[in-house]
């Protein structure tokens, strides 16, 4: 990947492609939607993890869709880090990509967004997403949490979904989907060691003609 973003796409008067949603989660072999702290994980400029996952299409995004929760988060990390000298490129053109995008937060409890270019949406999420795609604009990332995948689905919102499927599995959680009946877990990052955690690294992976996708995992250390 090199370095720099683009300020977005410009088009000819009339040709504006179709804004999309865009669901970009993480989940675990187990199904529970955890970004999993691993020694190996990918931070490298040449990653097809942040390709396949951002840099391959956020020229495309410029409003990133949040719960409270996960806006939270990433109001705290993610906004300074695009002048940090010691963070990764990855890390500093994602901030960068993340600080000039709309930020819209789904949230009847945030008081004040903190972020610039962000804004609160206290009402029905249907009403929302059908002004935003009445008006010009890119393609809409809908980043957090599994709440917030459950609601745009149910609705049909949800035009195109991206998974980073990570070996492990942990055991405990709140899972991607199906999320109704679970009570939300406060941990968002589930560290090695963990009880019921087990690591696994990934041998092959490769879409059949059927439409499924073969795995072949190996248990870490082996």
């Amino acid at each position: 990947m090199k370095s720099g973003l683009k300020l977005g796409v410009s088009f000819e008067p009339g040709s504006m492609p179709a804004r999309k949603v865009l669901a970009q989660f993480y989940m675990t072999i187990d199904g529970v939607a955890s970004l999993v702290d691993r020694p190996d994980a990918p931070d490298d400029d040449s990653s097809d993890f942040w390709q396949a996952m951002w840099t391959g299409q956020w020229d495309s995004i410029d409003t990133l869709l949040l719960g409270r929760r996960s806006y939270e988060l990433w109001s705290e990390f993610w906004p300074g880090v695009e002048k940090d000298p010691k963070a990764s490129q990855n890390f500093r053109d994602f901030s960068a990509f993340a600080n000039r995008a709309e930020k819209v937060v789904f949230s009847r409890t945030l008081a004040t967004p903190k972020w610039e270019k962000s804004r609160i949406v206290r009402g029905d999420i249907s009403q929302e997403i059908e002004r935003l795609l009445s008006t010009p604009g890119g393609n809409m990332a809908l980043g957090g949490g599994p709440r917030l995948l459950q609601a745009f689905l149910r609705l049909g919102l949800v035009d195109e979904l991206r998974l980073c499927i990570q070996p492990s599995t942990v055991g405990r959680g709140k899972p991607l989907f199906a999320v109704e009946s679970v009570p939300d877990d406060p941990t968002d990052i589930i560290p090695l060691g963990a009880p019921l955690r087990h690591d696994f690294r990934l041998v092959t992976a490769r879409p059949l003609k059927s439409g499924n996708v073969f795995v072949h995992y190996v248990k870490e250390g082996n």
